[in-house]
């Protein structure tokens, strides 16, 4: 379980569930739904493989909200500032980062993954600086681990990929740390001399107008922040989907080691 109710004021809390709400409202201007449900791991692996790919934001909902929930909002904002949003997924193809269009040619595979590679890394480095732009957020945002999503061509490891994409073997965190994180260290590091002062203004009037947009089409009424920053957190019932996203019962996954 997380500890935010500990460490976090109420009005820190109230900011934090405030920010949710702008983000949804931000992300619904942009015309993308966002999926707040524990089954978003599920639900992004479908979104992948659909015909007609949806315009969703499949948010990874876990026991933390005000430090990795929020966290990977911002990291679903700076992707949707720095990609293509008329397009599913930010314009980002399915395949990516472990494969390529099958009709790319041999060899281009490290430049054709490079802008991902980079969006990526913005998107990871940059969850503090864009919360306390946008919110005045000081806490810590937390990624979902602690290095990135990337590809990077010139390993042994393999994954499988969606139709019409090829494999392309790449240095992994698993099987290649040292290699990994030193490439990962090197792309995050340029990512944050990217959020210049100007940039982070740029970022914040995009958010606002998208935001206003996505305000007057807000199907209902929300709670108020104040009163659901007072929920506290609660182990879920043994027949409840656990808070991994596994979309197995609490009590058959992380409920049978409590």
């Amino acid at each position: 379980m997380c500890e935010c109710h500990q460490v976090l004021t109420l009005e820190e809390r109230t900011a934090g569930i405030e920010a949710l709400y702008r983000f949804d409202d931000a992300m619904r201007g942009l015309d993308y739904l966002v999926i707040w449900d524990l089954a978003a791991p599920t639900l992004w692996r479908v979104q992948q493989q659909a015909a007609n790919v949806p315009r969703w934001v499949a948010v990874r909902d876990t026991a933390c909200i005000h430090s990795r929930l929020l966290g990977y909002c911002m990291h679903e904002f700076i992707h949707a500032y720095c990609g293509d949003v008329s397009l599913p997924n930010y314009g980002i193809p399915p395949g990516l980062p472990y494969g390529v269009p099958e009709s790319l040619p041999l060899g281009e595979e490290a430049e054709y993954l490079r802008p991902f590679n980079e969006a990526e890394a913005r998107a990871w480095v940059g969850l503090s600086y864009v919360a306390y732009r946008l919110f005045g957020i000081e806490w810590e945002l937390r990624p979902a681990r602690d290095v990135g999503t990337y590809g990077f061509p010139g390993g042994n490891a393999l994954l499988d990929v969606p139709a019409g994409y090829r494999r392309v073997a790449h240095w992994d965190c698993i099987h290649h740390p040292k290699r990994y994180y030193a490439l990962a260290r090197k792309i995050e590091d340029e990512a944050r001399q990217w959020f210049t002062p100007e940039r982070l203004d740029d970022i914040a009037a995009y958010f606002a107008a998208a935001e206003e947009r996505g305000r007057k089409a807000r199907p209902v009424a929300l709670p108020a922040a104040r009163t659901m920053a007072r929920e506290k957190p609660r182990l879920p019932g043994r027949n409840d989907l656990c808070i991994c996203g596994s979309m197995s019962k609490w009590k058959h996954c992380h409920g049978a080691a409590v």
